[in-house]
């Protein structure tokens, strides 16, 4: 178990402040696989299984059976269970900047995660997340759009190099339905980068209007950059051009669901971004309805 900011050893720490950098821990804010760590009296060191909701104690305040004084979750010291020494058995670690796997599991974890349960992943954000990690994941999502735009240019180049033995620069021209297929691809993934950026800057805009206590920018930019992931559905084979309706619904969902995990925003007001976000998308394709019918 470690610490979500430094990554610092948690086993055998009395809950408060991390040793190495200060950041707050308490096991009630935790998340654990069941029955994989002892949660110790604080006053005896008797352990307890962690058998509830969350992988913690049930009740969350009791009498020692050992020492008969009052055990509080908060002030219970947690050791691994029996078998679990040097297993991450914490579940609430972000899976992109908390994880030690490699880049591509990370980045897929992180999209399972961003799609079927956006709140536990904002909840697993770190208090001060890095930005730098941040980049990289939307920067990953902004290469697969590029790649996605130039997938019919890459495929028909292989098919005359399979199939000619040579590249006639002549034959190779592709045709106006390759084009608009491989811009639509990458501008469902990318466009949705910059949509979610859009969103992002006005809820800003109206946390610092309301409540500029509750403005924390540099977790807003964490969250639009793992929300994003929702633009791969475009760069899906065959049906990622069609994809755009779902990625304009489920990405705000996805990005405003993160903040209300993160603490940022309430669920009243994630209900009215989601509702701006349907009707902005449904007057976006009306006035595109209307501006080709024109042409």
């Amino acid at each position: 178990m470690r610490c979500r900011s430094c990554q610092h050893e948690l086993w055998n720490v009395r809950p408060g402040p991390c040793p190495e950098c200060g950041e707050p821990f308490n096991p009630r804010t935790a998340v654990f696989e069941r029955y994989s760590a002892h949660f110790c009296c604080p006053h005896c060191s008797e352990a307890y299984w962690g058998n509830g909701k969350d992988g913690l104690p049930d009740p969350p305040e009791f009498t020692c059976v050992r020492c008969s004084g009052v055990v509080r979750l908060e002030e219970m010291v947690l050791r691994p269970a029996p078998g679990q020494e040097g297993r991450e058995i914490r579940q609430d670690l972000h899976p992109f900047e908390g994880s030690p796997k490699g880049l591509l599991r990370r980045t897929w974890d992180t999209l399972s995660m961003a799609t079927s349960d956006p709140v536990r992943l904002g909840r697993a954000l770190p208090p001060r997340p890095d930005l730098g990690q941040a980049g990289v994941f939307a920067g990953l999502i902004a290469g697969v759009g590029v790649a996605a735009a130039l997938a019919p240019a890459v495929v028909t180049t292989a098919y005359h190099l399979i199939t000619v033995g040579s590249i006639d620069v002549l034959s190779m021209r592709s045709s106006d339905a390759q084009l608009v297929f491989g811009a639509t691809m990458g501008a469902a993934v990318l466009g949705s980068i910059v949509y979610l950026g859009l969103i992002a800057l006005i809820i800003a805009i109206v946390l610092r209007v309301m409540n500029p206590s509750a403005l924390d920018v540099r977790r807003i930019v964490a969250c639009w950059c793992y929300a994003s992931g929702i633009g791969v559905l475009g760069a899906l084979p065959c049906i990622g051009a069609c994809a755009t309706p779902l990625i304009l619904i489920l990405g705000p969902r996805i990005f405003t669901q993160e903040l209300l995990g993160a603490g940022l925003v309430t669920k009243r007001f994630v209900t009215v971004i989601n509702v701006l976000s349907i009707v902005l998308m449904i007057a976006g394709f009306f006035g595109l309805a209307v501006l080709t019918m024109n042409v």
